[in-house]
């Protein structure tokens, strides 16, 4: 899979070199330990925007993010999620390490 590039300023970044169909834009926010692996490279928990061909799962942005192989917590619009979910347009895709505590 080709890497994502960092979105241009106000702008969304392309992934996967969309070629068929019409791409889907969708919010990306990595939380906590993850929010390192971030395409631009700057960190912190605020979503990106990035243009995704039709049909790309949760599964597929985790392999292009190159996240580690460790559990995570996935909710796609505030609502639990699977890795083979289908990701849609405006769809706001957060994902967590997993955390404990008291």
């Amino acid at each position: 899979m080709q890497e994502l590039a960092a979105p241009p300023p106000g702008g969304a970044a392309t992934a996967f070199g969309v070629e068929e169909g019409d791409p889907v834009k969708v919010d990306v926010a990595l939380f906590a330990t993850l929010a390192q692996y971030q395409p631009d490279g700057a960190g912190g928990r605020h979503p990106r925007t990035f243009e995704l061909p039709e049909g790309t799962t949760i599964a597929d942005v985790i392999a292009t993010f190159d996240l580690p192989d460790e559990p995570r917590v996935i909710f796609v619009n505030s609502r639990h999620a699977d890795e083979g979910d289908v990701l849609r347009e405006g769809d706001r895709l957060a994902i967590f390490p997993p955390v404990a505590g008291g």
